[in-house]
């Protein structure tokens, strides 16, 4: 990281950092070492020039984002900082919308990881070859957005928004698709591989993989924190291990235990590889 300034320590940093952030500058603010105060640093040092006409603009009292205009919408900027996050959400949304209100069983035929066909009354799952062999590859991702009911929906989406938002405006829109994509491949193909069943659905394979690359990325960049509190990490694994108890079955709670424990391994794995830290800055 590249230090920048220190601000007094009777000044609030708050309305500072947020500006910084809102114009895509990932920054970090530490105790100064040497007077007491609040140190800027710069998470990625390519953003310098960047940087120095945002704090021109900021010091000029233009509190506008640099680059932007001014009429620009709240609505269009909000998006525009967290696109793939909200894509996900109302994709979601509007294929459980189509499930349980327009098309039915229908969109399951769609989306389901292998394709199906209907015995007498029954849907039956095709092996994992018809999906490969017949280059319908998409049937290995879009399993993630179709919910069985609302609730499951918004409990979902609760956790999509919480832990993906701070991955994507602190890193950047392309590592979290990259993690979406590495998610569901990993806890779909664990849940049907373990079950030979395409009958599943759901955000939360990708939400515990958000959980385990969180979680593992604080610690090894304590610096370059998400945010990730140890209650929520708490309440995630119990839920998890809830849903591999008979307690589960026996109170009409069918989970994907399966894709929870891929999602969460994939997390972790992702978290390994060897990021640049701090924000990636790179947009869709």
């Amino acid at each position: 990281m590249l230090k920048l300034f220190v601000l007094p320590a009777d000044q609030d940093p708050v309305p500072l950092s947020r500006y910084l952030w809102r114009a895509g500058i990932g920054h970090r603010i530490l105790p100064d070492e040497k007077t007491p105060g609040h140190a800027f640093w710069l998470v990625n040092p390519d953003q310098l020039p960047a940087c120095r006409e945002a704090l021109d603009a900021w010091q000029r009292g233009d509190t506008a984002l640099v680059g932007q205009s001014k009429k620009q919408s709240p609505g269009l900027t909000f998006f525009k900082q967290r696109p793939v996050t909200l894509t996900l959400m109302a994709a979601a949304f509007l294929v459980t919308l189509a499930f349980e209100y327009l098309f039915g069983y229908l969109v399951f035929l769609v989306v389901s990881f292998t394709p199906m066909v209907v015995e007498g009354r029954q849907l039956v799952s095709l092996p994992l070859s018809e999906t490969l062999t017949s280059g319908q590859w998409w049937r290995l991702i879009t399993p993630i957005l179709l919910h069985f009911g609302w609730m499951h929906l918004v409990f979902n989406l609760l956790w999509t928004w919480v832990l993906g938002e701070a991955i994507e405006r602190h890193q950047g829109s392309l590592r979290l698709i990259l993690l979406i994509l590495f998610a569901a491949l990993v806890s779909n193909s664990a849940q049907f591989l373990i079950n030979g069943s395409s009958q599943f659905g759901g955000l939360s394979g990708v939400v515990y993989a958000y959980l385990g690359y969180t979680w593992l990325w604080d610690r090894r960049n304590p610096g370059q924190s998400l945010g990730l509190t140890p209650g929520l990490v708490v309440f995630m694994l119990i839920w998890m291990l809830f849903g591999m108890t008979p307690w589960s079955q026996s109170m009409g709670i069918n989970m994907a235990n399966e894709a929870h424990l891929g999602g969460l391994l994939a997390g972790l794995a992702f978290a390994l590889l060897p990021w640049r830290s701090g924000p990636t800055n790179k947009r869709i």
